[in-house]
């Protein structure tokens, strides 16, 4: 029985390549049939039903119910799946004739995403299956339903980021300079501790920072210190390059309500590139793999690598690429179908 999954139409197929792009793609493999529905910000792809690869399809310019009617028509037999990582798309999914619902739990429904608590606590009652990427996301679904809460963090793609194991070159300002990079590449978003990244690189003017990834929430950054550098946002196969010239890496989250859930991809990208990584003290990171930095150890803070060396940080992001997160979920998905 070949399940077709179905998520609703969030985000940009190309932006980021996040756990929904990730997840879809490699459960392809799997003899899944997946179906993006793809919102097309970048006008890339004409409108309709658009094979990407085998078992992989874009539904672009489609809405999630034409995409389900597509899918009966073009399946018929096959039980259809809606995966879902945004709660405000419950009321549709609801509305929809899918056989089965996946909520995956991807962020704490506070804060920066408080708008979320309403349709938060119907996804979590309404699904047929409830994933989680945090400890702390499991612990608040299990508080709404009986049903197991199933934990899936996040994972990388390793195959694209062990690229960024061998240095390769830039030509330009600042990775053709004498200093050694801090970098971060990500979302330039609220969550970001922008006084520790202040305080860091006023503190150590021996170190150039790079910050790679789009704004989000904002609609223009100051970094004040001449050794900051913001490059804007970079294609998702280019980033590997970038990564490869750090000399260290950077996860510089706010400790939050909400960061508290939070599970980072570039926790586990970074990890796959051996570089070596400064984080704050996210709950959901093993502090064996990363050196901790907050405010109060400067001045006198210097960059040093983790307690597990370079080949230990590579095997463990091996060992938690997406094609693993995305064999569990399809044990879970088998399961499901099978037991009821």
């Amino acid at each position: 029985m070949k399940p077709v999954i179905i998520y609703p139409p969030t985000i940009d197929w190309n932006y980021l390549h996040q756990r929904p792009q990730q997840l879809l793609k490699t459960l392809a493999e799997f003899d899944c049939l997946c179906i993006f529905c793809n919102i097309n910000r970048e006008n890339r792809y004409s409108k309709g039903f658009i094979t990407l690869s085998p078992n992989l399809i874009l539904a672009n310019g489609q809405s999630f119910t034409t995409t389900v009617q597509w899918a009966r028509a073009t399946f018929p037999n096959q039980p259809v799946v809606a995966y879902f990582t945004y709660p405000p798309h419950i009321a549709q999914i609801r509305a929809s004739t899918v056989d089965l619902i996946i909520f995956d739990s991807v962020d704490e429904p506070v804060d920066f995403f408080s708008s979320w608590q309403p349709n938060y606590t119907e996804s979590v009652k309404a699904a047929d299956i409830v994933l989680a990427t945090a400890r702390s996301l499991v612990t608040r679904a299990q508080a709404l339903t009986g049903n197991e809460i199933h934990l899936l963090p996040n994972g990388c793609d390793y195959d694209h980021f062990k690229n960024a194991q061998d240095r390769q070159y830039i030509k330009r300002m600042p990775f053709n300079g004498k200093k050694p990079i801090v970098g971060y590449i990500g979302a330039i978003a609220p969550w970001l501790d922008t006084e520790l990244l202040n305080t860091m690189a006023y503190c150590l003017p021996e170190y150039e920072f790079v910050f790679i990834g789009p704004l989000l929430g904002r609609n223009w950054v100051s970094f004040p210190h001449t050794n900051m550098h913001y490059l804007g946002y970079r294609e998702y196969c280019e980033v590997p390059k970038f990564l490869s010239n750090f000399a260290y890496c950077l996860i510089p989250f706010k400790i939050t309500d909400m960061t508290k859930g939070v599970n980072p991809v570039k926790y586990w990208e970074y990890l796959a590139s051996g570089v070596p990584i400064l984080s704050t003290p996210l709950p959901e990171i093993n502090r064996e793999y990363v050196t901790i930095v907050t405010e109060d150890m400067f001045p006198g803070f210097s960059p040093i690598p983790s307690a597990r060396e370079r080949e230990d940080r590579i095997t463990l992001a091996r060992d938690n690429s997406w094609k693993e997160r995305a064999r569990k979920l399809f044990q879970i998905l088998s399961c499901k179908l099978q037991n009821g």
